[in-house]
């Protein structure tokens, strides 16, 4: 049996096997539709005439839909100040949205590709879909002759790229077409590697400029594109014959790319301000140093265990270093069992280099399973070296019994990960799909009441903020009219009393230390990955006395934290509060939806409960 699995590993046409393979397992994908992401972006895809007329006034592109206006504004919001401006006055972003946001990337490559798609298919999602998923072919085929190309052309190689292939933690990457953009980063990333192997061992001149074009186009087509170098240093570290000197002089080339990249960037405009989920390094040293080593091991640990590190935004605050101690533990474990191999083997060598190397770029976001790709193509290159060489014996691993029973248990327990393990996490995915996309277009959908285009919605507590940033594409997209305004004044998951103190003044007070707080909901909830997200734009420092002029609405903070999170706020409407103008919602927990909100008389309150407990 062995025998003929090796056979097959080492076919030669396992490339095109493994291809046609990727596109089977992603067929489920082709039905998803557009969600979260995909819906902006469409908006920002089509002409003002095909989108409702206030659209505008939500911060979307004036000239949405020309070429210019796709290939710089796809993607986060738009760098315009006046369109940012809009898009806080209309509602997209809440109240507490410091001054200094930035969110605009700037990714033509992987724009460029959704623009053709919105010539040749505009109404068709399936065939978006279909395009994410040749993408990811491509990469299959590409990193099996990666690997075949480094690790010579046996069976370990064929391994590598089948764990690659099988690992569930690509399906929901590869499935949102709006993530389209790190596909394109790792295909163009693996190109650069290839073709820096041929310059560094056929002493192709050519190879060279095709390395230095491929990672500038990985960098075009999304920022994750700067783990592309962790292939480049793990090769000179590890592979470079020679002087450290000859070693560095490789990398030159590489930087060089990364640094024009890096200033044209900045130049024009783009980049990441918020405080929150994102750090970018060269803006937040230090932040990004306090938070490498544990978002890295979690990465790391994420990877070699097949234990998403998405499960930290779900998990109880309470049990996140619990989590964060597993995912350590578990990369220091493989490290031992790895260490003989890594001295003897110089491939295997590399390929843990660029594990490592690789998760530091994907540590400038907190850790997330789609963000793996890179990280993934060295962790398998390493993982097939590692059972190979035990299998077989030829990388001379100790003969030493405790050693060998040690690395016996790790080569089982990684099969047992790897393969029915990721096999049945992406049996598990598709099945989720549906009831977790369902509980995001509740997040979204405020509801269609007749005389919405001329009310101004007011959400009193909205469990996940940053869901209402999608609500005016949401309604483009399902031919509704857009509301006059929409308002958020406080996150939903914790409880709140909420006071009418007169005509035109609601104050809300947290039963919790602050307004962003998160009820005690069990081990495993939304909620908590909802105050996460609550703060994606940076946690607002406030102080007692600190206002906030949204034009109609004046927000006052009048208690706050030790950590100075606002926990009573006031807010006065220029209106009365029982004006018709006024579309008053809450967020019912229970039936996950949003209800009517009938706003209390003068001098009475009412309390909004948080998130039963799971």
């Amino acid at each position: 049996m062995l025998g003929f699995l090796k056979k097959l590993l080492q076919h030669r046409h396992l490339p095109a096997a493994l291809a046609i393979g990727a596109i089977l397992v992603m067929l489920p994908a082709l039905k998803t539709g557009l969600v979260m992401d995909d819906l902006p972006q469409r908006a920002v895809e089509l002409k003002p005439s095909q989108l409702p007329p206030r659209m505008h006034e939500t911060g979307n592109p004036l000239d949405s839909g020309s070429f210019s206006t796709v290939l710089c504004d796809l993607f986060g919001f738009n760098r315009d100040p006046r369109c940012l401006a809009l898009a806080k006055y209309y509602g997209m972003l809440p109240w507490w949205t410091p001054d200094n946001f930035r969110a605009c990337l700037w990714r033509p490559v992987t724009a460029f590709t959704h623009w053709l798609d919105y010539r040749l298919f505009p109404d068709s999602p399936t065939l978006m879909h279909a395009h994410n998923i040749a993408w990811f072919a491509a990469i299959v085929f590409l990193i099996t002759i990666v690997y075949r190309k480094l690790m010579g052309a046996g069976w370990a190689a064929g391994l590598a790229a089948l764990l690659f292939l099988l690992d569930g933690n690509t399906y929901f990457p590869v499935m949102f077409v709006a993530n389209r953009g790190f596909m394109l980063s790792l295909f163009f990333g693996l190109l650069c590697l290839y073709e820096h192997h041929q310059w560094r061992s056929a002493k192709s001149r050519s190879g060279c400029v095709l390395s230095a074009l491929f990672l500038a186009l990985s960098l075009f087509a999304n920022e994750s594109g700067a783990s592309t170098f962790a292939f480049i240093l793990a090769y000179a570290l590890v592979l470079e014959p020679g002087s450290f000197r000859r070693g560095a002089l490789t990398v030159l080339p590489s930087i060089l790319v990364i640094i024009g990249w890096r200033t044209i960037y900045e130049a024009l405009g783009f980049g990441v301000r918020t405080g929150g989920l994102y750090i970018d390094p060269a803006y937040e040293p230090l932040s990004f140093a306090k938070q490498l080593v544990q978002r890295a091991m979690s990465l790391l640990g994420g990877q070699l265990t097949n234990l998403s590190p998405d499960l930290l935004l779900a998990v109880n605050p309470s049990l996140q270093s619990k989590v964060i101690a597993f995912y350590c533990v578990s990369v220091v474990a493989a490290l031992i069992v790895f260490f003989p191999l890594l001295r003897r083997n110089r491939i295997a060598a590399f390929w843990f280099a660029a594990m490592v190397l690789a998760a530091i770029p994907a540590a400038t976001v907190v850790p997330l399973a789609k963000n793996l790709g890179f990280v993934a193509v060295g962790a398998f290159g390493l993982i097939a070296c590692f059972i190979a060489g035990l299998i077989t014996r030829q990388s001379r691993l100790p003969e030493f019994l405790p050693y060998r029973i040690l690395a016996w248990v790790a080569c089982v327990l990684l099969i047992l990960a790897h393969v029915p393990g990721a096999i049945a996490g992406r049996v598990v995915a598709v099945k989720r799909c549906s009831p977790f996309f369902n509980r995001v277009t509740r997040l979204i959908d405020l509801g269609d009441s007749p005389n919405m285009e001329n009310e101004n919605v007011i959400v009193v507590n909205a469990p996940c903020s940053l869901a209402l940033a999608y609500v005016p594409s949401y309604k483009a997209y399902h031919h509704q009219p857009l509301p006059k305004t929409m308002r958020t004044l406080v996150p939903g998951c914790t409880s709140f009393d909420v006071e009418r103190t007169n005509d035109k003044t609601l104050v809300i007070q947290s039963k919790a230390p602050d307004i962003f707080s998160c009820d005690d909901v069990g081990r495993v909830h939304f909620a908590y990955i909802f105050r996460t997200f609550n703060l994606l734009l940076g946690e607002p420092k406030c102080k007692k006395g600190d206002r906030y002029d949204l034009g109609g609405l004046t927000v006052d903070v009048m208690e706050s934290d030790a950590s100075d999170l606002p926990s009573r706020v006031a807010f006065r409407f220029d209106t009365s509060l029982d004006s018709p103008d006024f579309h008053w919602l809450r967020f019912d927990w229970r039936t996950f939806s949003y209800q009517p909100f009938k706003v209390p008389a003068v001098g009475q309150s009412v309390t909004l409960s948080g998130p039963p407990r799971a």
